[in-house]
Formats: structure tokens, sequence, C-alpha cells
């Protein structure tokens, strides 16, 4: 069995933030015969999808995930930041699981030239 690995925000016992990797199993199995057999992990419910577009020079300050969520960046790049200080540089066709839902939240910018667009997918509460 193979394991995808993402990095994941959360909230800590004393309310502040940092990341964590998730690690999701993918087996072998035909997904869209006849073509041939790869790699799929289990389903999960989503609660809606949507997406974002950031401007250059966008910047958040400090707050919480407004709900539980994976965030998919097509294109641009940016940078989110834990309360503990920790900072992931995300890039196209990088996938970041959000769930720091209460406490100090994180803050989060778009760094480079270029806007930021994001695909949402909102996870059930």
């Amino acid at each position: 069995m193979t394991e995808l690995c993402f990095p994941r925000l959360i909230a800590d016992v004393a309310q502040g933030t940092r990341f964590e990797t998730v690690m999701i199993p993918v087996i072998p199995k035909q997904f869209a015969p006849p073509a041939p057999s790869f790699s799929v992990s289990s389903f999960e419910t989503a609660a809606q999808c949507g997406f974002l577009h950031l401007p250059v020079g966008w910047v958040g300050e400090q707050h919480p995930s407004p709900s539980r969520m994976w965030i998919y960046v097509l294109t641009g790049q940016m940078d989110f930041e834990a309360s503990n200080a920790d900072v992931r540089h995300i890039l196209p066709g990088s996938a970041l699981l959000l769930e720091d839902t209460t406490g100090e939240g994180h803050s989060s910018r778009v760094v480079g030239d270029q806007p930021v667009t994001l695909a949402i997918v909102r996870l059930p509460e």
C-alpha cells in the first residue's frame, strides 16, 4: 500500500496552530475501466466546492479557517504561517488541509508577482 503525504494545519490544545502531515492511503484498483488500474484513495464526503482568486500582495492577517477544507493551488504561490511561526510555502499543484477552525488560526499571504487561484473543497463539520 502506498500513502500520499500532505500538510495539515490544525488547532492544538493551547489554542495555537501547528502543521502536521496527513497520510492518505491509496490502493491499486480499476477506477475508470477500460483504463488500466492505478492507485486510488477512499472518497470522503464534501460539503461544497468553489474557487478563490487572490490578488498580488494580498495578506490575510491571523484568523481561524472558516471551515474544514482542502485547498488546491492552481496558479500562483502562497505562504501559510501557523501560530507557532512554522511556515509552509505552497505552489501550483500543492494541497493543504485546513482544520484550524478554532483558536488563534493562521496567517496567509500571496507571494511573488502572480495572483493566486485556489480550488476549495469544504468538508462536513
